[in-house]
């Protein structure tokens, strides 16, 4: 899908102005009508389970902290620093993590894909913007920054989805089959979308991004995977989180490097290197995970 989206866009299928509405409706509606879908429909107990994520969350705290000191062994500094360290850390969850989830492991991988997603993605916001603001000496506003990071749609659908789940709400047959429909697109617009943006030019820089990509490909699902299984994760959960710690460096991070003082060459960089090879990395970690 990603390879049908970047030659669609090369031979005019996919025109520069359809992109950002399409995102719109991808980012802001499709996907999370699918996450809250998925995860509302999910018996509670057995898709929110506190110490896979705890487990999950510190493979992810850990090795940020190692792209700090290979940021700073690699004498990169201000924003390159910040950005490199997003890099090695920020997954591309909501298009790509989500969307490998559904499809190498079903509806019960994507509900706990949602679940991990929710917290994966409040982790990543804030310890992106800790990186970004500490390497380039910017201070966003505090309100700001927690609406930024609390009111992101997947989020948003994610956690309306274990609301529904914990309570056993019911959902009209009439909203569930509109949400179904709506959900239907959101994954496959969002990878094609993902390949309508990959640039092949952008592969400057190639060490410090190579270096961020072991980090985000390879070393954060290798300990993800260890830690998930010491804490008892069973073969789907530690296989749906796995893929999303996989899943290769967020386009956010180019976004975010531009408003907080980050390297948007180089993180333009580190996106498409990743992203190259996680058509490798991906089916590596969901044949080791699962």
């Amino acid at each position: 899908m990603i390879l049908v989206g970047w030659v669609g866009r090369r031979v005019g299928l996919i025109p520069p102005g359809f992109q950002a509405p399409a995102n719109r409706v991808a980012y802001y509606l499709a996907v999370p009508c699918l996450i809250f879908l998925k995860i509302s429909a999910a018996p509670f107990r057995e898709v929110f389970r506190p110490g896979g994520i705890l487990a999950a969350l510190a493979a992810v705290v850990a090795v940020w902290v190692a792209a700090q000191a290979a940021a700073r062994v690699l004498g990169l500094e201000g924003g390159t620093r910040g950005t490199f360290v997003q890099a090695s850390v920020h997954a591309n969850l909501g298009y790509i993590g989500l969307a490998v989830a559904y499809y190498a492991l079903g509806d019960r991988g994507l509900q706990f894909a949602g679940v991990y997603a929710a917290f994966f993605m409040l982790a990543n916001n804030f310890l992106s913007v800790v990186a970004l603001t500490a390497a380039s000496g910017r201070r966003p506003g505090m309100a700001r920054l927690a609406a930024r990071i609390g009111l992101q749609p997947v989020i948003v659908g994610s956690l309306l989805g274990l609301v529904w789940s914990f309570f056993q709400l019911p959902l009209p047959g009439l909203a569930r089959e509109t949400i179904r429909i709506l959900g239907s697109m959101g994954l496959p617009l969002a990878l094609l979308l993902i390949g309508a943006d990959l640039g092949l030019d952008a592969l400057r820089r190639p060490l410090p991004a190579l270096v961020s990509l072991g980090f985000k490909n390879l070393a954060l699902p290798a300990l993800g995977m260890v830690l998930l299984g010491l804490a008892g994760a069973g073969s789907t959960e530690r296989a749906a989180a796995v893929v999303l710690l996989a899943a290769p460096t967020a386009t956010l991070t180019l976004v975010m490097g531009r408003e907080l003082g980050g390297d948007p060459a180089f993180a333009s960089t580190a996106i498409s290197l990743s992203t190259l090879a996680s058509a490798a990395t991906l089916p590596l970690w969901l044949a080791l995970g699962h």
